[in-house]
């Protein structure tokens, strides 16, 4: 899965699932999806340069941005 979405609301960034935070991200930060797992999604921004693991619960009333 490779899809680009705009963050809605800033997020924290994990080096891994659950993991310890390695960044911050603002909202309208645009970012690849490399991969989900569960609430987790693995992704990259500037060009490619950062990756991290973003928390987004199914069941929040909006998602982390759109396509």
């Amino acid at each position: 899965m490779e899809s680009s979405i705009v963050l809605e609301k800033a997020c924290t960034v994990h080096l891994k699932e659950k993991g310890e935070v390695c960044n911050r991200l603002n909202r309208g930060t645009r970012v690849q999806i490399l991969q989900t797992h569960g609430d987790w999604m693995k992704i990259t921004w500037r060009n490619g340069k950062k990756k991290g693991w973003i928390e987004i619960p199914r069941n929040a009333d909006s998602g982390p941005g759109n396509s």
